[in-house]
């Protein structure tokens, strides 16, 4: 007897970049629950195509004809729409017997659009796991011909119970070393209702993972550092980590016992947090983010959320007691939101002194709340995606642009320039407020882009404010070489009053420079300084001037190394080349 030949299905992906976050763990997903299906056991191959956001479609396209696809998932998010279905219609071109599946959470929002194309044959709109799995059933049964379903039909996927799920950690359809960091999927859905976000309009009531699936998953993470690269990075997948304090305490003990070694990323609700939370976070090695998205209350109600800048502050506060790393998200180009406005979010997200700020602009997502209103808030955006708005009546298109360079100001010199340990300190050296020191420092980068290079320009020297002065590829003793030259014109053009403080201010920056970078990549720097780093950073950190007026000076050659409990100082001498320079 002749045996039969297997269908080969071909889940076509896309991550933003490469990093710890690029598995692709949404197609995963669905491609467990095909290889779990007892009526497609030994009747299928599954394969998972990983492209990036920056590829060509010829690219992926190629890749998934050598599989010779008879079935082709698209895993389609914001970012990878347009290139993964320009690769699909490759597809379709080159095997009309092909059946097209798009699904993802652009699928889900945008489903009309795409089933009106001549491209997609079903749009699966919804969670994907099962629905998938009903469309290659019946195509392996006979019920539906291969490249010939009906032409555009939108398949609404049900909510599924997540214990019914097979996890792609545990079966083979991820490596969890591979990436570096992995996905631990623990809830779905949300109690909230922020109308910019999917969950709008989706489903309040929690579903939960069990923790007894997320501790095995722990427990190959773990394993994989044992045999290879490891899992430098747990992403949990839950928007409301917090939401449950029970749960959550179950979750962290887990974390605790079957990932001891592995760090987690968590998503909080501010407005949740309580003391014993915090406290609880301090047991393992987390950072968090937490939306703040606006500091006006009236921004936030007309998207469905509160907010009260005073309480947020407190919670946050207690996340500094335990030292636990948070960063902070904010949205510009919100309904009601201006400019100004967005210069005060700015000034009062920096103020709190989180460990980095993801700075956003608005993108107006079908399938929101705020997409079915955007006509009647005059909002104005791009129909494809990644959807983002392009003009409002408080925010116009010019003043966007404004807000964007601001945006990629903050990542060079306050996230990648690794800035939170002194750049509170210095903006009230320099009486700024950090929307302006940030403003100054986009002027400044500009003032270094390439000749002929005007600020706002799309070219090298503008795309982070330039490319030739600092790509994405930056090292961080590049960046820290711009803030310093950044701090220098700016205290050469506004002398502090009192003297010495624009020196103790650049020392303050390079030693938390070399100490982030011995934290971070176990990198050794030498020093010449003016005072003792270990004063520098217990003392100048608070107030530069007066520690200027009051710390003794202790000139000498510093070493900043890795060391077992933390990074460390040591004094290998007198300065070479005098203190204040590197």
């Amino acid at each position: 007897m002749r045996a039969e030949r297997q269908l080969s299905v071909v889940f076509l992906t896309a991550a933003v970049g490469p990093g710890t976050r690029a598995a692709p763990f949404g197609a995963a997903r669905v491609a467990s629950a095909l290889k779990a299906d007892p009526a497609l056991k030994g009747r299928i191959r599954v394969s998972l195509i990983e492209g990036l956001s920056d590829e060509s479609p010829e690219a992926i396209a190629d890749r998934a004809m050598a599989l010779r696809p008879d079935v082709v998932g698209l895993s389609l998010y914001s970012w990878n729409s347009g290139l993964l279905e320009a690769a699909g219609s490759l597809l379709k071109a080159r095997l009309p017997g092909l059946t097209l599946v798009a699904g993802g959470p652009n699928a889900s929002a945008d489903p009309d659009r795409l089933a009106a194309g001549v491209i997609i044959d079903i749009v699966v709109s919804g969670e994907g796991e099962e629905a998938m799995a009903r469309i290659v059933r019946d195509i392996a049964d006979g019920r539906q011909s291969p490249g010939n379903p009906s032409p555009g039909r939108v398949v609404k996927a049900p909510l599924l119970d997540p214990a019914r799920l097979a996890s792609p950690w545990l079966d083979g359809t991820l490596d969890p070393g591979a990436w570096g960091g992995a996905a631990l999927e623990l809830t779905r859905g949300c109690p909230y209702r922020c109308a910019f976000c999917f969950e709008s309009k989706g489903e309040a009531r929690l579903r939960r993972f069990p923790l007894e699936v997320a501790a095995k998953e722990l427990a190959s993470f773990e394993k994989a550092g044992q045999t290879g690269p490891g899992v430098e990075e747990v992403f949990v997948l839950d928007p409301t980590f917090n939401a449950d304090s029970r749960r959550m305490a179950e979750a962290v003990r887990v974390f605790r016992e079957r990932g001891p070694s592995l760090r987690y990323f968590l998503e909080l609700r501010a407005e949740l947090l309580t003391a014993e939370q915090a406290r609880l976070l301090s047991t393992i090695d987390c950072s968090v983010q937490i939306g703040l998205q606006s500091s006006d209350p009236s921004v936030l109600g007309l998207v469905n959320r509160k907010f009260d800048p005073e309480p947020f502050s407190k919670k946050l506060r207690l996340l500094d007691e335990e030292g636990i790393v948070y960063g902070l998200d904010l949205i510009y180009g919100l309904p009601g939101d201006s400019l100004p406005g967005f210069k005060r979010s700015l000034d009062y997200a920096l103020g709190l002194g989180p460990n980095h700020l993801d700075v956003f602009r608005l993108a107006v997502l079908p399938g929101t709340a705020l997409y079915d209103g955007a006509d009647g808030r005059g909002l104005e955006r791009d129909d494809r995606a990644p959807y983002l708005v392009r003009s409002t009546p408080t925010f116009k298109a010019a003043e966007l642009d404004a807000a964007e360079r601001l945006a990629k100001a903050v990542e060079i010199l306050y996230n990648r320039g690794r800035a939170v340990m002194w750049f509170r300190s210095v903006a009230v050296l320099a009486k700024a407020r950090p929307s302006t020191l940030v403003a100054r420092f986009a002027d400044y980068l500009d003032a270094a882009a390439p000749r002929g290079a005007a600020p706002g320009d799309d070219v090298p020297g503008d795309d982070v404010l330039g490319d030739d002065v600092l790509g994405d590829d930056a090292s961080h003793r590049s960046i820290e070489e711009a803030q310093l030259g950044f701090l220098r014109a700016l205290f050469a053009e506004k002398p502090p009053k009192v003297a010495g403080a624009a020196d103790a201010a650049l020392e303050l920056v390079r030693v938390s420079g070399a100490w982030t970078r011995a934290f971070a990549e176990g990198e050794r720097t030498e020093l010449d300084l003016g005072w003792s780093p270990e004063d520098v950073l217990d003392y100048a950190m608070a107030d530069i001037e007066e520690f200027a007026s009051e710390a003794r000076k202790a000139p000498g050659r510093w070493v900043c190394e890795p060391g077992p409990e933390g990074p460390r100082f040591k004094k290998v001498g007198a300065p070479r080349r005098g203190p204040g320079r590197a």
